[in-house]
């Protein structure tokens, strides 16, 4: 599983991440994890990812997630925003899930269960 985790806050991505391989070892599932905080390094990176989480937030985030479904169909998308003003937007482009803010360890086994990963769907 290859998955992407976009933040611009150091912080958060750090919790995104270590919440992420914790579920993935309570599944035993092997994982492959980048982490970006810059939206144009993101934008920029050839790599396919089975899935996103796009964190950076406003109009910045839902932009980038919009440019990764326009190249990508297949990659499952989790927004995450701290205003509910782009839960119906990211429906529009197939998100598998949005999650408002703050992101806690039972939204990633939510979001990861939406994606097919692991645990029950």
């Amino acid at each position: 599983m290859h998955i992407a985790v976009c933040d611009s806050v150091r912080q958060d991505a750090e919790h995104m991440e270590r919440w992420i391989r914790e579920y993935c070892a309570l599944y035993q599932l092997p994982v492959s994890l980048r982490v970006f905080h810059d939206p144009e390094e993101f934008n920029a990176c050839q790599d396919r990812f089975d899935l996103s989480y796009i964190c950076f937030g406003g109009s910045t985030g839902f932009l980038r997630a919009r440019l990764l479904r326009e190249r990508d169909k297949n990659c499952r998308i989790v927004l995450v925003d701290d205003t509910r003003e782009f839960a119906v937007a990211s429906m529009r482009i197939h998100c598998t899930d949005f999650i408002l803010r703050p992101v806690t360890f039972s939204h990633i086994v939510r979001s990861m269960g939406l994606a097919g990963v692991g645990g029950k769907s």
